[in-house]
């Protein structure tokens, strides 16, 4: 009994060169039930036969080592191991930023902001692999752990919507998974959006200015990470900046972002809830709300102030998502109009908008 429960168990290899993250790692990881921890190893050079022979389900990969660095492990993994999942760890550097969204572009299923081992402080090392763990868990069960969602129609469907209705201002919530899917999403939408759309991304300072230069290269649209007291544009997306609040405010001239350092209570910056809140409060009916691949519920509670002001709401289906938490509960609840995969998404973007 007891060989068929650790059967169960998630494996978990880590690669870093720091011996004071190797321990950690392997700390935190041995002392939760649901993980077996396999071990460590310094580079790439030993950790692709450690994975041969151990078979993870996950690696954990650090993006700067000296030998063999994140990218080119990474892509060995791809090509010998496609089955073996990988989270990176990353610095939080701009340097950092770029080489992590590479690898999630070339395989990577998310990653972890990785502070800085000797002068962090034992709080922020703690929440980052918290958070770690809650990932690994998340994404191993996408493997076929997570139950169908009983989809609740809504009595009133899309046809009773007035035809002419103009929406101006789309608003995205989304999290783990959320740049491939971003970039999905942004290179179906067309040039002539008569509209803007503004997104909170979940993710830490520096990455999301990266993260707006990295989606440049898949739309025609002007995108950007925004800024403080920003005149927002039509056909032209914006990023709320990483660790702020991002709400979005009338003025005579069109919508305007203001971004503070927001609630010090609410965990995740930025907030979806806080950015929905606010159109909900500001642009009523003529907005549209997404909600996309993530963890956790971040989100709902602004879906449901949006759906009282008469937004029109699209949530990813569970099929498409990388980690169906978010998008869950509104379904479930049936606050969404319409669920649909990426593209369908685009597509009803851009028919409201267009």
């Amino acid at each position: 009994m007891e060989d068929s429960l650790e059967k169960k168990r998630i494996t978990v290899l880590a690669v870093d060169d720091s011996l004071v993250y190797r321990n950690l790692l392997r700390s935190a990881f041995s002392q939760d039930p649901e993980i077996e921890f396999l071990g460590a190893a310094i580079d790439g050079k030993f950790a692709l036969p450690k994975i041969a022979h151990l078979k993870p389900d996950f690696v954990v990969l650090d993006v700067e080592m000296p030998e063999m660095d994140g990218l080119t492990t990474l892509r060995e993994i791809r090509i010998q191991f496609p089955e073996t999942k990988v989270i990176m760890l990353s610095s939080l550097t701009m340097d950092g930023a770029k080489v992590t969204l590479k690898a999630m572009e070339m395989g990577a299923l998310d990653f972890v902001s990785k502070p800085d081992g000797v002068t962090a402080g034992a709080e922020k090392i703690s929440e980052a692999l918290s958070s770690l763990i809650e990932k690994v868990k998340a994404l191993h069960s996408k493997n076929g752990i997570n139950k169908p969602v009983h989809v609740v129609h809504r009595q009133n469907e899309i046809s009773f919507r007035p035809p002419k209705r103009k929406y101006s201002i789309c608003a995205v919530g989304i999290s783990t998974g959320g740049p491939i899917a971003l970039r999905e999403l942004l290179s179906k939408i067309p040039s002539d959006l008569n509209g803007t759309i503004v997104i909170a991304q979940h993710m830490p300072p520096v990455f999301t200015n990266y993260l707006a230069e990295n989606l440049s290269s898949c739309t025609a649209l002007g995108i950007k990470e925004v800024e403080d007291g920003e005149l927002l544009k039509k056909r032209a997306v914006y990023i709320a900046p990483g660790g702020k609040q991002l709400e979005i405010m009338q003025s005579p001239e069109g919508p305007v972002a203001k971004v503070t350092a927001g609630p010090q209570e609410e965990l995740c910056k930025p907030s979806v809830n806080i950015l929905f809140n606010s159109i909900a409060k500001n642009f009523s009916n003529e907005s549209i709300g997404v909600i996309m691949t993530g963890m956790g519920e971040d989100g709902y509670l602004g879906l449901k102030a949006m759906r009282e002001k008469g937004s029109f709401l699209l949530a990813q289906n569970q099929e498409s998502c990388l980690v169906f938490g978010m998008p869950s509960r509104p379904i479930k609840e049936g606050l969404i109009d319409e669920i649909s995969d990426i593209t369908g998404i685009a597509e009803k973007i851009s028919a409201l908008m267009g």
